[in-house]
């Protein structure tokens, strides 16, 4: 495989890792922020991730999170090799088996609650490790994720008493979670992770959810409607292993405010399928959790 204007020659990056003849390389679609390569090599097969230059801080973000993850057991990919390719960082990871769940709930909706379930659980499971100060370097600062100009915002936050050392992966749908026929099989894509409030977590799910309605294949309306089961087994699974839910308004009006924040830059972009309508409506939600929470400003 050689490289093209479009994606560099994946055989030169990985021979900067020190796999000089892999049996075979596939491009892979669907990386937001990362070029990825399916690789056989060695008896083995791996995912080769190649970040933009600028995304140092956050492979070194998403390797510390996966490495707290993975000695508490939590199913994530292994770092087999850890690189730099014309001033871009590169990983190597261990090929997860599975496939995104969103597909499993597509295809099989009658094992939406189920699913849900597996899928609460596992977050929940995430949120019992502790994170300790300095763990994840770089980490996000997910109080000031929402942007400058929120500081009702941050005061309500600081109101709730947040914990500040739980582990929050900050990017836990359906696209970025493997399951195979027994459950779980992988969590993907740490580069979000922080130390902090399990609450700004599951506010997070919710509102990816909710807006995105986690099927792109599928107008809103039926993708809310192939949700609802779904979230109800999600919101029992993270009970079960967590303990109830304690009211996170402020965090639901946190969420909403960072998924402006993120969005608002894409609305109109060509390629990309996000409206200004879009926005108008995550706007009118943001303002309405802002107000159930009591928040000004």
């Amino acid at each position: 495989m050689t490289g093209s204007a479009s994606r560099p020659d994946a055989h030169a990056i990985l021979a900067s890792l020190g796999v000089a003849s892999p049996d075979r390389v596939a491009p892979l679609s669907g990386g937001w922020d990362t070029t990825m390569w399916r690789v056989e090599h060695d008896g083995a097969v791996s995912a080769l991730r190649l970040f933009r230059a600028e995304q140092h801080r956050t492979v070194a973000r998403e390797v510390a999170a996966m490495r707290l993850a993975r000695e508490a057991g939590i199913p994530v990919p292994e770092v087999r090799a850890r690189g730099s390719w014309q001033g871009r960082p590169v990983l190597l990871l261990s090929w997860c088996r599975g496939q995104p769940l969103a597909r499993a709930l597509l295809r099989q909706p009658r094992r939406g609650r189920w699913l849900g379930e597996q899928f609460g659980a596992m977050q929940a499971r995430i949120h019992r490790i502790a994170a300790e100060p300095g763990s994840i370097p770089s980490g996000i600062d997910w109080q000031g994720w929402a942007g400058d100009g929120k500081d009702g915002l941050r005061a309500r936050l600081a109101a709730t008493d947040p914990r500040p050392d739980a582990l929050l992966h900050l990017d836990y749908h359906p696209l970025n979670v493997l399951v195979d026929r027994h459950g779980i099989s992988a969590v993907l894509d740490w580069a979000n992770a922080a130390a902090g409030d399990p609450r700004a977590d599951v506010a997070r799910t919710l509102s990816i959810l909710r807006f995105f309605a986690g099927f792109p294949q599928l107008s809103r309306g039926q993708g809310l409607a192939r949700l609802g089961p779904f979230v109800g087994g999600w919101r029992r699974g993270y009970e079960a292993e967590a303990g109830p839910l304690a009211d996170f308004s402020s965090y639901r009006a946190w969420a909403a405010a960072v998924m402006v924040h993120d969005l608002t830059p894409r609305a109109g972009r060509p390629g990309d399928r996000l409206t200004t309508r879009d926005l108008d409506r995550l706007r009118r939600r943001a303002d309405d959790w802002k107000a159930r929470a009591g928040i000004r400003g």
